[in-house]
């Protein structure tokens, strides 16, 4: 969820992007939780991520990708 809610200060910050599959978010020292819902495709580079989190954002067309 607040992935979803800071995602326009992500792409001001030059953290993400908007690419033709989605936005890409690097937030390589975070852990990525499943709390709220994903409605945007995020492919997202992160440290960890929990189960709940790596489903939902899969639902939701994107991935996540640890290490």
């Amino acid at each position: 969820r607040m992935i979803e809610f800071n995602l326009e200060s992500y792409v001001k910050k030059g953290t993400a992007k908007k690419t033709k599959e989605g936005f890409e978010i690097d937030l390589k020292g975070y852990k990525i939780l499943g709390d709220g819902e994903v409605k945007n495709k995020l492919i997202i580079k992160a440290g960890e991520a929990s189960q709940s989190a790596i489903d939902k954002v899969k639902k939701a067309g994107g991935e996540i990708k640890t290490k």
